[in-house]
């Protein structure tokens, strides 16, 4: 599946950056969840300590508020979602059924560099150049 259009405003590529280890481009997607979608894009840059879930699913918070908006409960590897309890931006390591977010996109970079970084390192995501 191709995700990426680069002409386009309703897809925008992000990085995710942990300085030093590694970077992941991201694509968020305005359809999947429009209002959490433009919240994201006008609080970028974000930056924050990075958590994970079971190691199933890397987080970082962002101090967003967003309501639920089109909510799944199943997600697989290398999606993105935003975990409204928390405000975090998430990104699902490991297939996973259960959990509620607002899909908000995908990773278009294999996120296995998250699996080599521990909990509390600082992550940065910003708008792509």
């Amino acid at each position: 599946m191709t995700w990426s259009n680069p002409n386009s405003v309703s897809r925008i590529s992000v990085v995710l950056e942990a300085r030093g280890k590694g970077k992941i481009t991201l694509e968020l997607v305005r359809h999947l969840s429009p209002i959490t979608f433009s919240k994201i894009i006008k609080a970028m840059p974000i930056s924050g300590r990075l958590n994970f879930l079971d190691r199933k699913l890397g987080y970082v918070e962002t101090g967003l508020t967003v309501g639920a908006e089109k909510q799944k409960s199943s997600f697989q590897r290398g999606d993105l979602g935003f975990m409204i309890s928390n405000g975090s931006i998430c990104i699902v390591m490991q297939d996973t059924k259960g959990l509620s977010m607002n899909h908000i996109g995908h990773c278009t970079d294999d996120p296995s560099i998250l699996e080599s970084l521990e909990s509390g390192e600082i992550i940065f995501i910003k708008l792509a150049s």
